[in-house]
């Protein structure tokens, strides 16, 4: 084997290490998006759908990387071109779920989409103060984007959502729980609406930035496994190897 092919398998070994920790870091990710997301399922139900991709894709790249590492070690060509076929099986599979992703999240903040996640949001705010399960939903949105209302915290004191309510929650200004606020001056002033256009519109960029990012390094680990099962399989017929 020539002094070229062997660098390329020490570097397909470092490749396939990197690509352990890849997988790793994809799964990972894919765990906190999904838990990110877990509470804003009732307000859009595919939102969470992409995460859980991430996950069985990095589960799946983690096997795969180590599957290649040891094909490299012991240099086998059935081991190299089965890893290089897999991983080629993965840019197409990730290459699909970075479209999927895309055409969820490309209606984020379009007239279409605002108006759909306007209808649920409003069913849901209609609820507070009758619900529970509603109420927790509102509560955790308007804690964790800083947000309060639909449009704004007047939407507590609108006669179309709530017929007697004058309180605006303790979700809207930072208090603790069940302490509602006690002045306007406190309140968030930003309507929930915009601030779950903004928080959707953010995980698909981190979504389609991670896609890019691993595609690269996938291309990469093709060619490099293409060339030494080539170089392999050309040492086994000139007899170099036993």
């Amino acid at each position: 084997m020539s002094c070229g092919i062997s660098c390329i398998k020490y570097l397909l070994f470092i490749f396939n290490f990197v690509f352990v920790l890849v997988g790793l870091v994809l799964l990972g990710f894919g765990v906190w998006i999904h838990l990110e997301l877990d509470d804003y399922q009732k307000i859009s139900e595919t939102v969470g759908a992409p995460a859980i991709a991430l996950i069985i894709l990095g589960s799946i790249i983690f096997v795969i990387a180590f599957f290649g590492c040891c094909g490299t070690i012991r240099e086998n060509h059935c081991m190299v071109v089965t890893f290089a076929v897999f991983l080629l099986a993965i840019l197409i599979i990730q290459i699909a779920i970075g479209v999927w992703a895309f055409l969820i999240y490309k209606d984020v903040g379009t007239d279409e989409w605002t108006q759909d996640i306007a209808t649920t949001y409003k069913d849901l705010f209609a609820k507070y103060w009758s619900s529970e399960n509603e109420q927790a939903v509102i509560d955790v949105v308007q804690s964790n984007l800083n947000c309060c209302g639909i449009a704004s915290s007047e939407d507590y004191t609108n006669r179309s959502y709530f017929t007697n309510s004058t309180t605006i929650p303790w979700s809207c200004c930072g208090n603790a729980e069940n302490v509602n606020c006690a002045s306007s001056s406190s309140v968030y002033p930003k309507g929930c609406l915009d601030s779950l256009e903004e928080f959707f519109g953010s995980f698909a960029k981190i979504i389609g930035g991670i896609a890019i990012g691993v595609a690269a390094t996938e291309l990469v680990g093709i060619i490099f496994a293409l060339c030494l099962a080539n170089s392999i399989r050309n040492d086994d017929r000139r007899g170099y190897r036993v």
